[in-house]
């Protein structure tokens, strides 16, 4: 067991399979902005759905999304036993020093553990995400990624001035939503960048800009009166030019081990630096 521990904890290991996943990841950058449409199609999608459906399809542009699975997987299985490694090395010790001291040194197996944790919190996102996306307008009664019935009450633009530069140009948007709870009914803003949380799921407006109809006209360059800067105009428009709103509903499970992963992953490492730091400040002191 302690040999297989010392194979696949070994940090020179570590370090080949983050290039390899840094190397991966570039790969996949460019495969990305070559076929946007493909991976886009991805967003809000659980990633083996997507992968049976079009992925497996496409297999030549698609090839290296396995392969950084693969390799966060290898990289999670040799921080444990990195990990494991140093925990068994540090654990007898701990009667023969502070406690502080303990802690101190068992800090860094805290932040590898929780590494792998949201490493799990981010496989879980990918594998278990639930997303749904519907256009909204006032009255429409909805229900999305079990969020329960909500009815839309009011929308609401709020423009910028007439003397910005942005002036006739939406600058916020409330939608006001109204469900009932315990026999009362319950009304909620939902704004732009400001999310809400309605029975587990994650409630946020989108906006996208509605098609132009008409075929492009080519403008006539013999025509003096001709704009040259511009090269095509349509000849007819929707007679609703403003985007059209919608709401998307997400139920996410690994958001709940993301977001604290990160907040204690932070506070351990501040701690163990804050204590690195003030042992060394001690010491010289003293030697003074």
């Amino acid at each position: 067991m302690k040999r297989f521990l010392d194979i696949i904890g070994d940090l020179r290991i570590a370090f080949w399979l983050l290039l390899a996943v840094a190397v991966i990841m570039w790969i996949g950058s460019l495969y990305a902005s070559a076929e946007y449409q493909l991976f886009d199609s991805l967003n809000g999608v659980r990633v083996q759905d997507w992968f049976s459906e079009k992925g497996l399809g496409a297999l030549s542009s698609t090839w290296w999304l396995p392969a950084l699975f693969f390799a966060f997987a290898l990289l999670g299985l040799n921080t444990a036993a990195c990990t494991l490694r140093r925990v068994m090395a540090l654990w007898p010790r701990r009667t023969d020093m502070p406690a502080k001291r303990f802690m101190v040194l068992l800090s860094p197996s805290i932040i590898h553990l929780l590494f792998i944790g949201m490493l799990s919190g981010h496989l879980l996102t990918f594998t278990a995400l639930t997303q749904e996306k519907a256009p909204i307008e006032e009255g429409v009664v909805l229900d999305l990624a079990g969020t329960g019935e909500f009815t839309v009450k009011s929308v609401k633009n709020e423009f910028f001035d007439k003397g910005s530069l942005l002036a006739d140009r939406i600058r916020q948007t409330t939608v006001e939503l109204s469900f009932m709870k315990n026999g009362v009914e319950r009304t909620v803003p939902l704004e732009f960048l400001h999310s809400i949380s309605m029975n587990g799921a994650l409630l946020q407006l989108d906006m996208q800009k509605r098609k132009m109809s008409g075929a492009p006209i080519t403008q006539n360059p013999a025509d003096e009166t001709c704009n040259k800067e511009h090269n095509y105009h349509y000849a007819e428009l929707l007679k609703e030019t403003r985007p059209q709103l919608y709401i998307i509903a997400t139920r996410d499970p690994g958001l709940f081990i993301l977001i604290p992963g990160f907040a204690l992953v932070i506070l351990v490492m501040g701690w163990y630096f804050y204590q690195i730091g003030f042992g060394r400040e001690s010491k010289a002191q003293s030697i003074d």
